[in-house]
């Protein structure tokens, strides 16, 4: 897996041991393994993997957001029990309870809540296999990438401009990954990930929009790596607009 920032904030096992204790639960292993490992962050563009929470799905038990029969993992009223581990993009959340074995995974745009059981894997797998099987369509990307969140992120957005030349963005991306030494290309129909190491980040091109590009770095001191300045100029050499 690559691991796009040089700064990780891996969580404790004293404050995840604290937090079992304090809410009479078990964290899955393999869940509690990646927290101490690589800290809090969004794996393969998909899946926020947080700090277990018991506070963000009790609002939930108020509204009828999820259908609940005798078939349904948990009830209404047990929402408010369960224990947030990571959310999507999209807005699902993925939960477990304190007398359940398995995943929680509560869709935004579903009724139906599903409980995966038995998932005795790295916990990237256990995301890729839950992506695959309720999106019924392989992991989103072939080569697993995760963003560990820290203060050093930062961003600067672009946008193509229209041009004599009339260069695409597909065109741009081409000429870019030739200019530049990237560490892992990330490509698909709709959009370009270009990752390098020595920014802390990547260049990210957006194929389905046709104008938007985004260089996502790690600010590690005042002046920006050089590196990073030169991916800047060449953006503005070829039409790139920074947008405020």
């Amino acid at each position: 897996m690559y691991v796009v920032s040089h700064t990780l904030k891996p969580v404790s096992a004293e404050e995840l041991g604290h937090f079992e204790q304090q809410h009479s639960v078990s964290l899955p292993a393999s869940y509690r393994q990646w927290l101490e490992q690589y800290g809090e962050g969004t794996y393969s563009g998909w899946m926020n993997i947080q700090r277990p929470d018991q506070e963000v799905l009790k609002p939930f038990a108020d509204y009828d957001f999820w259908m609940h029969t005798d078939d349904t993992p948990v009830s209404q009223h047990q929402l408010k029990e369960c224990i947030s581990i990571g959310s999507s993009v999209d807005g699902d959340f993925l939960a477990i309870h304190p007398d359940m074995e398995g995943l929680l995974w509560l869709p935004r745009h579903d009724e139906q809540i599903t409980l995966w059981k038995h998932l005795e894997l790295e916990f990237g797998d256990t995301l890729d296999r839950i992506y695959s099987e309720y999106y019924h369509q392989a992991a989103p990307v072939t080569t697993r990438y995760y963003e560990p969140w820290n203060e050093q992120r930062n961003h600067t957005f672009y946008h193509l401009q229209d041009n004599v030349d009339g260069t695409s963005i597909q065109q741009l991306s081409s000429l870019c990954q030739a200019q530049f030494k990237w560490d892992l290309v990330i490509e698909n129909e709709y959009t370009c990930k270009l990752f390098m190491a020595s920014i802390g980040g990547y260049l990210r091109f957006n194929y389905a929009y046709g104008r938007e590009i985004a260089l996502f770095y790690e600010e590690m001191h005042e002046t920006r790596d050089t590196t990073d300045y030169d991916i800047e100029q060449f953006l503005l050499a070829h039409h790139c607009k920074i947008m405020n």
